[in-house]
């Protein structure tokens, strides 16, 4: 394996603090985001965050020119790149224009938001297209584009309190929330959630695939005439999901997960002292909503990826990113 970035790195196009969350176009290009700090963050976290300088970001790898490794993107003079703490990510191309749009949720002082912007290839650059923001959004995790101006995304949590947040996580209350944008309104499409994590559509976008972080567990939903889910089935994998990925061939699931949670909450209380195992699951879906065979792809302590959150794969290589440790990128060769 080789790695292509680390937590205390300082070189150059390094990833220095995380790759929470990841999409691959089909050519091979994929966007990661960095720079991971939310309303939860602990105040050792926050002020680790200060002290070393982070900040958020989003990055460019192609799985064509590995050895380039990633690109941070320049931020568009306009946007508020000082208060942007990127976490789900979610890219849609026009199959017409070949424009490149990108939903991402941020995590900026007093509310969160869901902010888009178009790829500028040319420049390397994000333009800024605009914020979107409703009394609907808690604690956001993950963002799953529909269209060009559409959107679903999951509250993690209710409470934006750090401390009753907590409360509400380790008593599992089912406080979190799916929200749905439909370019006009925002309404919310599935409620009654317990720690709602990273939201994914199927290949054919008849369904949506959602994370239980604390059941170990994913979900699938119908969408229906009005884009509200309807639960058809959960499933275990025995882990601690994060967020999902398609591989874009195929339409079968990739996870990043946590083996052990209770080492995970330690690692995002002080990320400089404790690690967390990894691990990466490859699910095979023999249709859209029909679970195959489960394949642990990846296992490790924490020493070469800590706190695994999120994998995507593109012709027989892999990319591993993580809430705020490293990104790792090596081959599959699982089933060659």
């Amino acid at each position: 394996m080789q790695l292509v970035g680390r937590f205390d790195s300082g070189a150059a196009k390094k990833v220095h603090h995380g790759a929470e969350d990841m999409e691959t176009l089909a050519d091979g290009r994929a966007f990661i985001t960095s720079g991971f700090q939310w309303p939860l963050s602990s105040k050792h976290f926050k002020q680790l965050y200060k002290d070393q300088g982070r900040k958020g970001k989003v990055l460019l790898f192609d799985f064509n020119k590995p050895e380039s490794g990633v690109t941070e993107l320049a931020m568009d003079p306009q946007f508020d790149g000082e208060n942007f703490h990127p976490h789900g990510i979610s890219v849609l191309q026009d199959p017409d224009s070949g424009k490149i749009f990108l939903f991402i949720v941020n995590h900026p002082e007093g509310k969160d938001t869901v902010e888009k912007f178009e790829f500028i290839q040319e420049k390397l650059a994000l333009e800024h297209i605009e914020t979107f923001s409703d009394s609907t959004f808690r604690v956001l995790n993950d963002v799953a584009a529909t269209s060009e101006n559409s959107f679903y995304v999951t509250n993690y949590v209710h409470s934006k309190s750090s401390s009753l947040s907590f409360i509400e996580i380790i008593l599992l209350l089912p406080w979190g929330s799916v929200v749905y944008y439909d370019g006009a309104n925002y309404n919310v499409v599935a409620d009654s959630l317990v720690i709602p994590n990273g939201i994914l559509l199927s290949k054919d976008k008849r369904y949506v695939y959602l994370a239980n972080n604390f059941f170990a567990s994913i979900s699938i939903f119908e969408r229906d005439e009005d884009d509200r889910l309807t639960i058809l089935q959960e499933f275990p994998i025995h882990s601690y999901p994060d967020n999902l990925s398609l591989e874009p061939k195929t339409g079968n699931l990739l996870i990043g997960s946590i083996p052990v949670v209770y080492m995970m909450i330690k690692h995002m209380e002080a990320p400089d002292v404790d690690m967390a195992p990894s691990k990466v699951l490859y699910i095979n879906m023999d249709n859209a909503t029909t679970v195959g065979e489960i394949t642990d792809l990846y296992t490790n302590d924490g020493r070469q990826i800590s706190g695994c959150s999120s994998a995507t794969i593109y012709d027989n290589k892999m990319l591993m990113g993580s809430v705020v440790d490293r990104l790792v990128y090596c081959d599959v060769r699982t089933w060659e």
